[in-house]
């Protein structure tokens, strides 16, 4: 008797002839093609040339400079994750991913796609093995520096890709953290580490009575004021430039530091945090935004089980001798530092807010 499968199933009682968990770990294994795929997607710019239209190869080929047959095999190998669709044979649209992909999408990743393919990236997180058998930086390796802030503020064309995709986490992660907050007793912030000043701008955007400052790296903040005053906030927001390892901004009463911390091994966070507490009045807070990493588990692609907070410490154990903390870790680090946690905001969420207090 002659027997043909379909899947993983065959005709005879259903017995199943693959190992669903060695098909797992292929699927698992296959992802880092996946995300190279995606990162060509967003850099060709192939999203803006589906604009809302059904496209045919052809057609994007022309839009984008790309060879049709090169491009089809790469609109295919997406079609499986939710990029893009074939809606008939060598016709595709967008699919919600896709659209997301875009560069008039109000919550575009194009640019953090294109910065997670970035070679520079690949090339310092190929020697994982390494940092885990040795514990060993491979950043100091690959590209001779201890941090990667160091290399990038040598390298204005990475360093302009690199913000570019903070700007696409920070709206996707970040700003709706940040503004479940109630501010209402708030009535200045200053941003530490603030970057460009997403996080900042939605804040004063969204609560009127609030004035703020912005304070990062002197070669940061000429970007910063730019972006603020394009907001429409140079009246209510100022910026400031130095060194948050040896002072921040004195006069306020609300301190934030959105993914700062995770940046910084401990004695450095613990050092920046203690520089706060210094300045920071009795009836003052501090906001952390940060990943936990011993939050449940997030639904990831497939449905499958995917910890944010978890896989991004893989990229900071490669990236320097900063690490993704559990809640006991942070607060260790706040009281090293005179502060105390106070109140956990969306501690199931993959970016968490903690409202620290003076001790």
């Amino acid at each position: 008797m002659t027997t043909t499968n379909t899947g993983s199933r065959s005709h005879d009682g259903g017995r199943q002839v693959h190992d669903p968990a060695a098909v797992r770990l292929v699927e698992i294994t296959l992802w880092f093609w996946i995300g190279q795929a995606v990162g060509a997607f967003a850099r060709l710019g192939i999203a803006d040339a589906f604009g809302d239209q059904h496209r045919t190869v052809d057609d994007l080929a022309a839009r984008t400079d790309c060879e049709p047959q090169g491009l089809l095999r790469l609109l295919r190998s997406l079609t499986g994750v939710g990029v893009v669709r074939e809606v008939s044979p060598g016709l595709f649209a967008l699919g919600e991913l896709g659209q997301h992909l875009r560069t008039d999408h109000p919550q575009s990743m194009r640019d953090l796609a294109v910065l997670q393919s970035e070679p520079w990236m690949w090339r310092v997180f190929e020697q994982l093995p390494h940092a885990v058998s040795t514990g060993a930086t491979p950043i100091k390796n690959v590209l001779g520096t201890d941090y990667y802030w160091n290399w990038l503020h040598q390298q204005p064309e990475e360093r302009r890709v690199f913000d570019a995709g903070m700007v696409s986490v920070a709206k996707a992660l970040q700003i709706p953290t940040a503004l479940s907050y109630d501010y209402r007793d708030v009535h200045r912030i200053v941003d530490v580490g603030g970057g460009l000043g997403q996080v900042l701008t939605a804040i004063l955007t969204a609560n009127p009575h609030i004035s703020g400052t912005l304070f990062d790296q002197p070669s940061t903040v000429a970007d910063a004021q730019r972006a603020l005053a394009d907001a429409g906030l140079a009246d209510r927001c100022s910026v400031e430039g130095g060194d948050m390892f040896q002072a921040v901004p004195d006069g306020s009463d609300t301190y934030l530091l959105s993914f700062v911390l995770m940046d910084w091994d401990d004695e450095h966070a613990v050092q920046l945090l203690s520089n706060v507490a210094a300045v920071l009045p009795a009836h003052g807070r501090v906001l952390v935004l940060d990943c936990l990493a011993d939050h449940d588990t997030d639904t990831g692609p497939s449905g499958h089980p995917f910890h944010m907070g978890r896989t991004v410490d893989l990229f900071q154990m490669c990236m320097g001798s900063a690490r993704v903390r559990t809640r006991a870790e942070f607060e260790d680090l706040y009281a090293r530092a005179g502060l105390r946690l106070q109140a956990l905001h969306l501690p199931q969420a993959p970016v968490t807010l903690m409202q620290l207090a003076p001790a």
